[in-house]
């Protein structure tokens, strides 16, 4: 008879309907001392975790497979044989941020920071002049407390923003470098707790939900500026071995991530057909940013169509503020191989600058498929038609920049030069080679690994 040796019957043993159970449950516990064994509720219970586990893990996929229809049926798909791969290109995204972030992130016991975003991940309006980090972090009892240290670097903007986890829309706190104190050398201490205390402080509140720590580093000159480093740690982890996973921790964060897919299912697609409302070529007055990115930042938003012959030329006026920043994205808010392409171009304070400011006090910025012979380029050839952000924060007037609204001209590309002071300097194919290389430099220092 199987598992039968000699006159030891397995299968007739005391033990073996519990042995039976506790495989089911997943424990693989050994049974030679009954008075050890696990109670039937115990073991009940071990076997409901496991089983939401699977489930959770199942909706997970589900989700992805809906989310895919959703952009498939949805008007950016039908746009054009580039949006339709660059759907899926952020279907990959998608799925990359929730296993890296909210699956494998952990729960906050021992957190770290990690790459939010990077050249490989672009999701979400994602800024190339950004170097985004996150951790995660938990606060169900109350009494977690958190120390996030690091060094400022000198990148033109830097600031912590705490989300909820399932519903990264609208920050629960912010920490920007203008309400931050540093020592001599750049180095910071903030501590995240729910009770105040001195010093860089960040609230934390009590809530069911696991929450995100998101760390941004904006540069405005990415030849002369650099980020800095983050680290973090929970108070009371310092030397403590950390305890197996368990089966409803984790299947609390696929839960999370399932959330999260499940807006971008519907989000984008809205906020591309939103965009499409908008006359084309045109950028609007500058309004906050609010709820979907950094409190204090302002935005203009547009969308182009620019033929092959053409050039649509962007005219900013300088506005006094830490960071200026403006690039192309498709349909999707995701922005091109900007590492490899000169698709974007920033400006700040102190003269750190890739754009180049006009006698006339104007920064005229063009988009075009073709190079056009001028330094302030958007590359648009990998994206025809798509969308124009335009940021600008920290240090801003409310009241000038709320009134302020970018003026636009498309123009044939053989024309440009009429159209553009005469003070804006011709840019050659070694300078653009140049110019090219530095940006691929700068993230490569940026991006130790993605």
């Amino acid at each position: 008879m199987l598992f039968k040796t000699r006159s030891f019957n397995l299968i007739s043993h005391p033990c073996t309907k519990i042995a039976s159970s506790l495989l089911l449950a997943g424990l693989l516990t050994a049974c030679a001392n009954t008075a050890d064994t696990p109670s039937q509720s115990d073991i009940q219970s071990d076997v409901v975790a496991q089983q939401e586990l699977e489930q959770a893990w199942a909706e997970f996929y589900r989700t992805l497979g809906d989310v895919e229809q959703q952009f498939r049926d949805s008007s950016i798909y039908q746009r054009d044989p580039q949006h339709r791969v660059d759907a899926y290109e952020l279907l990959s995204a998608i799925t990359n941020a929730a296993m890296s972030g909210a699956i494998a992130g952990g729960d906050g016991s021992y957190p770290h920071f990690r790459n939010l975003l990077d050249p490989g991940k672009r999701i979400g309006i994602d800024n190339p002049d950004t170097y985004y980090r996150a951790a995660n972090l938990s606060n169900k009892k109350g009494n977690n407390v958190y120390i996030v240290t690091g060094n400022r670097g000198t990148s033109a903007d830097f600031l912590l923003e705490l989300f909820e986890a399932a519903n990264p829309q609208g920050a629960v706190s912010v920490l920007d470098d203008n309400h931050m104190t540093f020592d001599a050398d750049g180095n910071f201490s903030v501590t995240i707790s729910k009770d105040k205390v001195a010093g860089n402080w960040m609230a934390l509140p009590q809530q069911q939900q696991n929450l995100i720590v998101i760390a941004r580093y904006t540069h405005a000159d990415w030849k002369t500026e650099s980020a800095g480093n983050i680290h973090i740690k929970r108070i009371g982890s310092e030397g403590v071995a950390s305890r197996p996973d368990s089966a409803a921790s984790l299947t609390e964060r696929i839960n999370n991530a399932t959330s999260m897919v499940k807006r971008q299912g519907t989000f984008w697609p809205d906020f591309a057909d939103k965009i499409s409302w908008l006359p084309e070529n045109t950028l609007i007055t500058f309004r906050p940013t609010g709820d979907i990115g950094i409190l204090g930042q302002y935005n203009s938003v547009g969308h182009y169509d620019v033929k092959e012959d053409e050039a649509l030329i962007i005219k900013l006026p300088e506005i006094e503020s830490d960071y200026n920043g403006f690039h192309v994205m498709n349909y999707w808010a995701a922005s091109p191989d900007w590492v490899n392409k000169q698709s974007s171009v920033s400006w700040g304070l102190n003269g750190k600058a890739q754009a180049y400011k006009s006698d006339d006090g104007f920064y005229y910025i063009v988009a075009s498929p073709q190079d056009p012979g001028i330094q302030d380029w958007l590359d648009t050839s990998s994206t025809p038609t798509g969308v124009l952000m335009l940021r600008i924060q920290s240090g801003v007037d409310d009241k000038l920049i709320t009134s302020t609204t970018p003026e636009t001209k498309l123009v044939k590309l053989s024309e440009l030069r009429q159209h553009l002071p005469a003070d804006i300097p011709m840019f050659n194919t070694e300078q653009r080679k140049q110019q090219l290389t530095s940006r691929q430099q700068h993230a490569a220092q940026r991006y130790q690994t993605w």
